[in-house]
Formats: C-alpha cells, sequence, structure tokens
C-alpha cells in the first residue's frame, strides 16, 4: 500500500465517527427542543387554568359585594350623621378596592343621606 492510502483510511473512518456523533448530537438537539415545546405548552394551559379562576373568583367577589350592600340598602336613613358617615365611609373603601362602581357608590351615598 501507498502512504496516501493508509492516511485515507483512518480519515474516511474518523469522518465516519464525526458524522455519526453529529447526528446524535441532532436528535439530542431535537429531543431537548421537543421538550421544551411541552413545557411551554403546559405552562400555557396552567395559565390558562389561573386566568380561568381569576375570573370566576372576581364574579364572586362582585356578587358578594352586591350581597354586602343589600342589607345596607334596607337600612333606615334616619341614623345619626356619625353612623352615616361610617357607612359612606365603608362604600367609599369598597368602590376603591372596585368592589362598587361610582354609580352604585353614589346611589348607597344618597340613600344613606336621605337624599
Amino acid at each position: 500500500m501507498s502512504p496516501m492510502g493508509r492516511r485515507r483510511g483512518p480519515g474516511l473512518l474518523m469522518t465516519a465517527v464525526v458524522v455519526g456523533g453529529t447526528t446524535s448530537m441532532v436528535m439530542s438537539s431535537q429531543q431537548k427542543k421537543a421538550a421544551q415545546q411541552q413545557q411551554q405548552a403546559a405552562t400555557q394551559q396552567q395559565m390558562a387554568e389561573l386566568q380561568a379562576n381569576q375570573a370566576v373568583l372576581a364574579q364572586q367577589q362582585a356578587a358578594q359585594a352586591q350581597q354586602t350592600a343589600a342589607p345596607q340598602a334596607t337600612a333606615p336613613a334616619s341614623n345619626s350623621l356619625d353612623e352615616q358617615l361610617i357607612q359612606i365611609q365603608k362604600l367609599s373603601a369598597m368602590k376603591d378596592q372596585g368592589l362598587l362602581t361610582e354609580e352604585e357608590f353614589n346611589a348607597k351615598k344618597a340613600q344613606i343621606l336621605g337624599i
């Protein structure tokens, strides 16, 4: 054999090993990418569930606020000035928390003041 033949033989073998190693690295990279996509999908699903739960909770809080406001509506308007002020301050706090709209607040305030 010539010296060129000897060099060529191990070189081809080395090339085959490198190509084989690259293929396994690509598969590993593809598997990692697939796993990341699955993780992202799971995270998105969890976010959607959390948002749905928050919407339900907001509805429940609004219903509870309406139930809380209903007994106050039946309260007589002949309270003392201090009691009226306390009731209006409570309503204002509820409005600030987003539990009452501006219209609801004004209606209740007028009712408390007997206007």
